[in-house]
């Protein structure tokens, strides 16, 4: 039922990861960009709870939470990064910990690059 409310993500899940660019070079994950590990807080909403979590790693398609647990692979869910609206974004994977998300749209780029300028951890780096 989310994916009939949001067309633009109706597209298979790995028909997405493929078609919107080519993966990093040299990553081993397949992923298309590096991980820029940061420590940021983000405002995190779930059918009608929010919370804040801990945003661990980021890319303009995605990142990892900490602070949230019993997520589904493909829930839809919403994230608001600092300065930011709260944007759409699909749960890949969860654990006990942590999730990884895929943003329904790409961070634009310069958003990305100033949230990596301000929160990025020194010297680290997938």
């Amino acid at each position: 039922m989310v994916r009939a409310l949001f067309p633009a993500a109706s597209r298979d899940r790995t028909e997405s990861l493929v078609e919107a660019a080519p993966e990093a070079p040299g990553s081993p994950f397949g992923r298309r960009a590096p991980r820029e590990h940061v420590e940021m807080l983000a405002r995190f909403r779930r059918t009608i709870s929010s919370s804040t979590v801990m945003l661990k790693d980021l890319t303009p398609y995605g990142a990892r939470i900490e602070g949230v647990e019993g997520l589904e692979p493909d829930e839809a869910v919403r994230l608001a990064l600092p300065g930011q609206r709260p944007a759409l974004a699909f749960v890949a994977w969860s654990n006990a910990h942590c999730a990884g998300l895929e943003f329904a749209e790409p961070l634009d780029l310069h958003v990305y690059g100033d949230l990596v300028r301000r929160y990025a951890l020194s010297g680290e780096r997938d």
